[in-house]
Parts: structure tokens; sequence; C-alpha cells
């Protein structure tokens, strides 16, 4: 049936009166009439207190009892999976969310190569490979695949730099004044994640003389080289620039293709920076780009 409210405080009056002025033309009510009516006069006295009232007035009628939440359905392997995870990458949180992720800027950046693929590269995913088959039954570290990164020299590349030139070059090499004449303009410094991988510095750009160009080993081959020398080149527009490279240095290909020319031919150019047992000649060509 249709469910049944309770009577508002005007409809109680109403009736009320209605039967009040019935039973004055007529007499006395009858036995379930009056039970009726007496009900309804208690009623608007009871609504007249709680009106008076605002404490009462605000009690809840009644307490209800606590719904618990229904056992979930998700398969048992993917609850005990979620049970294991110990914390969330910050990029993929709700804290993310919340605060926002802005993206690392790089200081000095100059570009970036997701493409480019070196020995040194392979070798590391062949010996992931390798464990992953050897040791499947094992939870696999997770790897974030990095680019390589071209920037200016900074003072966190120092000692790595100072390394990768004493072993190319020879030793007693420090390039911490480079950091004081435009490092934007003479300087392209070639990194994996934390790894300096390369290195290309000018003298300064007023004498655009190349000093050193090098290489990590195992990072040769893959155009590093052609690319910081590339930059170093854009970086320093409508000026000559020049360098010196012992004459049996495969180097020389490289520059070649940049259009550098020989303009001179120095004997014993070396002599004072090569050991006796170096397979390097001694003998330097002077080269010029002309711009």
């Amino acid at each position: 049936g249709e469910a049944i409210r309770p009577l508002s405080r005007y409809e109680t009056t109403a009736i009320l009166d209605y039967a009040n002025k019935k039973n004055k033309g007529t007499g006395a009510p009858f036995i379930t009439e009056s039970i009726i009516l007496r009900k309804i006069e208690l009623q608007r006295q009871r609504g007249r207190a709680n009106a008076q009232s605002p404490l009462r007035a605000l009690k809840p009628p009644s307490l209800t009892s606590l719904q618990l939440p229904q056992q979930s359905s998700a398969p048992s392997a993917v609850l005990d999976h979620l049970r294991t995870i110990q914390s969330t990458r910050y990029e993929n949180s709700f804290a993310s969310r919340l605060y926002g992720s802005k993206p690392w800027r790089t200081p000095g950046l100059i570009a970036v190569d997701w493409e480019t693929r070196t020995p040194w590269m392979n070798l590391v995913d062949d010996i992931h490979e390798h464990y992953s088959l050897a040791h499947a039954e094992r939870e696999q570290p997770g790897r974030i695949r990095r680019p390589i990164t071209y920037t200016s020299l900074q003072p966190r590349h120092l000692s790595q730099v100072h390394d990768l030139l004493i072993r190319v070059f020879w030793d007693g090499i420090n390039i911490s004044d480079s950091l004081k004449y435009s490092p934007e303009r003479c300087t392209v410094i070639a990194t994996y994640g934390h790894l300096v991988v390369g290195a290309a510095l000018l003298s300064s750009p007023q004498e655009t003389y190349i000093t050193y160009l090098a290489v990590r080993a195992g990072w040769d081959n893959s155009q590093l080289a052609t690319t910081m020398l590339y930059h170093l080149i854009s970086l320093n527009p409508h000026r000559d620039i020049t360098l010196h490279v012992s004459v049996n240095n495969s180097a020389m290909l490289l520059y070649n293709r940049f259009g550098f020319k020989a303009e001179e031919f120095i004997v014993g150019f070396y002599e004072d920076y090569l050991s006796s047992q170096s397979r390097a000649s001694k003998n330097a060509f002077r080269l010029r780009l002309r711009r």
C-alpha cells in the first residue's frame, strides 16, 4: 500500500477545528472519534514542545547500524600482488596529482638524443637480457630508458671530464678555466644519465680554437664526436675555427667532412705531450674551418 506520512501542524489544527464545530451542532462525539481527536491533540502538543526546545528538536530520532562492506570479488592473486607493493613512483602517485610533477630542467641543455645506440648500451642490454633468462624465477629489476644528453660544461662534470681527457690524451689536463670563458658557447658535454661520455671544448669565443674533442671508450663509432662538433660549430657562427691534429689521427676524416682544410704541417708539435711509447704521430696538421 501507500506509505502513510505524519500530519503536519496545519493539518492537525484544521482537523481539530472541524471536529469541534461538528460536535457543537450534533452533541457528544462517538468513543472512537474521541480517541482519534485526543491522539491528534497530543501530537500537536508534542510538536509545540519540540519547537520551543531546539536541543530536543535536533536530537536524532534513532540510531542505525553500520553496514559492513562486502568482501572484494577481486582474484586472490591480484590482492596478494597489491599487498606486496612497498612504494609508488612519484609520477604515478596520488601526491603528484595534488602537487603536480614538473619536468626536470637540465642546466645548459643543448640537445637530447633518444635514437643513438652505442656499443656500451648494447652490451648492458645483453647483460640484462642474459640475467633475465638465467634467473627467470627472480623478480626482474626495472630499467629506465635514458637518452644521450648534450649540455654545456657544468661544475659537476669536471672530475669526469678530466679523467676522460687524461685517458685519451695525456696527464696533467685541467679545464676548470673553461667555466669562466662562456661555457655555453665554448663547451659541449655528452652525458648518459650521470656518466660523461664525450667532451668538446673551445679555448674562448674570440680565439675559437678547439682544444679537446674526446669520446669515452665503448661509446665511439656512434656519431657522438660528430654531434658534439656540429653543436660546437653551430654555437659560434661567422667565425673561423682552428685546431691541431696528429697526422695519423683518424679524426682527420671527421674534420674533413665538416670542411676543415690543412693550412700548415708542423714537425714535432706533440713532442712535449706524447710519450715515446705512444702510437700517435708527434707531427701535426693545423686545420681551419673558414666561415
